[in-house]
């Protein structure tokens, strides 16, 4: 595992994991590093993003990738990552893609990302439509359509062998052509971002074909003398094409990707698939209790449960949510009278779906709490139970009895001691209380 304690990356990348895509470039990163495939946790990365914003991480860009074509992934897939980054603020939000989302059938996806003023960032190799398809193997020319001329874009282009004598022009070409594209970006290819070795078709395509690496201080020569220079930063040049419009030359002499944050399943990763660690974000906490509902004019209220004292904000314990915070110390993360099924919808009738919503949270969080005072809840007790079945850091808070003589003195002593029994006594604390304003007190401390 990395740690890394910066707030300031290049790039926040989120990998979509299916490997469906309508291209078939000879120089696919993906073929080539052949990730596990893993399944999109949308619920945790809007957990974790949130507490991007709250701890002031910045980011040059947000960058929505792939195994394959993310536009081939579902619309509400998208609309919810997409969602999540419309009230951060990010320069460059921006969606990598084949050309599949200026496709007519694609025009909802492509309306979503337009209307939330993302980029969309496109490769290409060739300024020849015949050249371009027949190397990047598809069928679809979306340079000249309607919906990729009112797009704002970002053009990737890749250094090969074949354009090396004409980039220069082309590059020129492409500025005069397509004013929406408002950046274009030179392109090195990685032999193997995993392991440096030269072991299939797909590198070994790169080596035939592609500009090496090596190659670099050439190339940015050349830029200089034909470009008016900008800046440098994060291992990146830049030059002024004109007044709009910028040229980007990625150097990669630094190690691949040690400016980015990389979103991939479940967590954060670097590009050879090791964990990485923020450790200023909070813990996440589930905090089980039964739910204390009140009505003022025909309207419900949670005013009256201490969750709501602790999150602060009276409407956040109604429906599902991924912005209420503890003290500033913990992400509080559910339940909610109201929890978001797999469909998108709120629901506290639809048994099923409430359960298993609530046991996903559990799963995703690192510590889970709970209150059990005079009025048992089977709810709480079982996931109480669950959490320590999959053995997670556990906080039991509890209201004695006087009359009862037990040495935990309530009558849900038992599924306290299981409890304690699975996860062992390290990892569970049994405090009790005399109502749940000792709590708050308690996590204030």
């Amino acid at each position: 595992m990395i740690i890394r304690n910066n707030k300031e990356f290049k790039e926040l990348e989120i990998i979509l994991s299916d490997f469906k895509c309508n291209k078939n470039c000879p120089y696919c990163t993906a073929k080539i590093t052949t990730w596990n495939k893993v399944e999109d946790d949308i619920y945790t990365l809007s957990m974790y993003v949130e507490q991007l914003k709250k701890q002031k991480v910045k980011f040059k860009y947000v960058t929505i990738g792939g195994n394959g074509e993310p536009t081939l992934h579902s619309y509400n897939k998208l609309k919810e990552i997409v969602d999540l980054f419309d009230d951060y603020d990010i320069p460059v939000k921006r969606v990598l893609t084949s050309g599949n989302v200026f496709r007519k059938e694609e025009a909802k996806k492509y309306e979503l990302f337009v209307s939330h003023n993302w980029y969309f960032e496109v490769t290409t190799t060739s300024i020849s439509k015949e050249k371009d398809m027949k190397t990047l193997g598809y069928d679809n020319y979306y340079f000249d359509t309607d919906y990729f001329k009112n797009a704002k874009v970002r053009l990737n282009y890749v250094m090969l062998k074949s354009n090396w004598n004409t980039f220069i022009d082309e590059i020129k070409t492409f500025n005069s052509k397509y004013k929406n594209i408002e950046t274009i970006a030179i392109k090195l290819l990685n032999i193997n971002t995993k392991t440096g070795l030269i072991d299939n078709k797909y590198s070994k395509w790169i080596v035939d074909n592609a500009i090496p690496k090596d190659r670099r201080n050439e190339i940015k020569e050349i830029l200089d003398s034909n470009f008016e220079y900008k800046e440098a930063k994060f291992d990146t040049y830049s030059w002024i094409l004109d007044e709009n419009h910028e040229l980007y030359f990625s150097y990669k002499k630094e190690k691949y990707g040690l400016y980015d944050l990389v979103y991939y399943g479940n967590k954060f990763i670097d590009y050879n698939l090791e964990e990485i660690k923020l450790p200023y974000l909070l813990p996440k906490v589930y905090f089980a209790s039964k739910f204390i509902k009140t009505y003022k004019n025909n309207i419900l209220s949670f005013e009256n449960d201490f969750r709501t004292k602790l999150i602060s904000e009276n409407n956040k314990l109604e429906n599902y949510n991924y912005n209420s915070f503890i003290n500033d110390k913990y992400q509080y993360i559910g339940p909610f009278y109201n929890e978001k099924a797999s469909n998108g919808n709120l629901t506290n009738t639809e048994c099923e779906k409430v359960v298993n919503c609530e046991n996903n949270l559990i799963d995703r969080c690192d510590v889970f709490m709970a209150y059990l005072d005079e009025e048992k809840s089977p709810g709480t007790i079982t996931e109480l139970v669950y959490a320590s079945l999959i053995n997670k850091k556990i906080i039991v808070f509890y209201k004695p009895d006087i009359n009862n003589k037990y040495s935990i003195n309530t009558d849900a002593w038992y599924p306290i001691v299981f409890s304690k029994e699975q996860v062992g006594s390290k990892n569970i604390k049994i405090i009790p209380v005399k109502d749940s304003s000792e709590i708050i007190s308690y996590l204030q401390k």
